[in-house]
């Protein structure tokens, strides 16, 4: 075939240069591999070796008809979902209209010291992702955040910055208060309250690099705080689904109530307390996290060890400091009734603390997550008031699973917590643990029992959502 004599006949009448080149890389822009693409465009060479002149239909379904059989529908959709190869595209601003060109946009990064080569190299990236989402016409405002969004990636923000400062007007979104006060759009904020609503990180920063493009495609440059999650609330439903589109709704409950939140996360040694209660501030906003562990450390240092032994024991060993004198220490097994009297009394202990940081926290009207094993179901629940109260108990029936939690730990914390002393007392740990899981179903407190931290940090947040709401209605 003769590429310079045959061409594409678009649906508009034009003619378009027939090259494969042009098929070869919309090929590859939908997952087919260099090798195979050009195997590919080779058949479809053969196929119309003889036409001078093809219809960019006929063209399009004998492409799609190859992909289908070679390998499945979604390569082949992907595809048909691409502007065609042979149509150019366009680049609008105000009344404009001009082709787009990769010379122009790789001498733009020229400029800021990017090398010819890699200039051009984002210019083809730019031009393929655009086909890839079934561009035909771009705004100049929305091709030159689809710059900078590459550069961002590929450099940092720093070079994005500076190409948004060589441009006539910064490629910024602005998000309108109330007040009148306008902020520039933060995927970071969004991502951060839609894992409240109990997506991961990844997923989250998906959606919101994914509404923030809509934006830009819409040729909104500024839009109101509810327009905006009127916008959120959208793309969750046609993405998630309903649930998920009330559950961003219901969450800014928890950003805007007059009264703090308070949770409280207990359990025993090894079962993730901490962890969980890192990841729920993170997506929560709160800014305290208490642990009791702490707590009893400083009560250490006021209370000897002669005045208070039980408080300088670990939890789990608390129960040694209750035998008798004639009991050998050594010899002594543990009794679960043992085990639990002396685990109480240093809970007991720490109560009128633990109190005391929740009630300061009620006082500021700040948030709190306090989390640690002396925070047995029910024993703070009455004594809370003027807040939003959550309690969680976190629990492990897996045997197996609470034992290699103590070995990740160890290599976490770089042997700082040594699994030794631990796995030394696992009978008294799984004691507590079960005891735990007992007084929380009797005080009718959320258990949460699954090795997945994904899966935990759903089923929490999914509490705290409905305990909130609770708390409104």
């Amino acid at each position: 075939m003769k590429y310079r004599k045959t061409k594409v006949l678009d649906n508009n009448g034009k003619k378009h240069r027939f090259t494969i080149g042009e098929i070869v890389e919309s090929l590859q822009g939908v997952g087919v591999k260099t090798d195979e693409a050009i195997k590919l465009a080779g058949q479809v060479e053969k196929h119309f070796a003889d036409d001078k002149l093809i219809e960019i239909d006929k063209l399009t379904e004998f492409i799609r008809s190859i992909l289908e059989k070679k390998y499945d529908n979604s390569v082949a959709e992907r595809f048909l979902l691409q502007t065609s190869p042979f149509v150019p595209l366009s680049v609008y601003d105000d009344k404009k209209k001009k082709a787009f060109s990769s010379r122009e946009i790789a001498q733009s990064l020229e400029k800021l010291n990017i090398s010819l080569k890699d200039s051009f190299a984002i210019a083809e990236e730019v031009q393929q992702n655009l086909r890839n989402k079934g561009y035909e016409r771009i705004s100049k405002r929305e091709l030159s955040h689809q710059i900078a969004h590459i550069l961002e990636a590929k450099y940092g923000l720093e070079m994005r910055t500076k190409y948004e400062a060589s441009l006539v007007r910064p490629m910024q979104l602005n998000v309108l208060e109330p007040s009148g006060e306008a902020f520039p759009f933060s995927r970071g904020i969004l991502s951060q309250s839609l894992m409240l609503v109990g997506f991961n990180p990844e997923l989250s920063y998906a959606y919101a690099k994914q509404l923030e493009d809509s934006l830009w495609h819409k040729n909104i440059l500024e839009i109101t705080r509810s327009d905006l999650r009127s916008e959120v609330q959208a793309l969750l439903l046609a993405e998630a689904g309903e649930k998920f589109a009330e559950r961003y709704n219901l969450s800014r409950l928890i950003r805007h109530r007059d009264e703090p939140i308070i949770i409280i996360i207990g359990g025993a040694p090894g079962v993730g307390k901490s962890t969980l209660a890192r990841e729920l501030a993170y997506r929560l906003g709160i800014r305290r996290i208490v642990s009791s562990d702490a707590i009893r450390e400083a009560l250490r240092s006021l209370i000897s060890k002669q005045l208070s032994p039980s408080l300088h024991a670990s939890s789990y060993a608390a129960w040694r400091t209750t035998l008798l004198p004639t009991e050998d220490e050594e010899k002594t097994k543990p009794k679960t009734k043992q085990v639990i009297r002396g685990f109480l009394l240093q809970a007991q202990q720490l109560k009128p603390a633990l109190l005391g940081i929740i009630e300061r926290s009620i006082k500021e009207n700040t948030s709190l997550i306090i989390e640690g094993v002396h925070l047995i179901p029910g024993i703070l629940t009455d004594s809370v008031s003027n807040a939003c109260f959550v309690e969680l108990a976190l629990v492990t029936e897996d045997i197996k699973a609470h034992q290699r939690n103590f070995l990740s730990r160890d290599i976490s914390t770089s042997q700082k917590r040594g699994k030794e002393q631990y796995l030394n007392y696992f009978t008294e740990i799984r004691i507590l643990n079960q005891f735990i899981a007992d007084q929380a179903e009797e005080e009718g407190v959320a258990i949460i029992d699954k090795d997945d931290l994904d899966e935990s940090i759903h089923i929490a947040l999914e509490h705290v959502l409905n305990t909130v709401l609770s708390y409104e209605n």
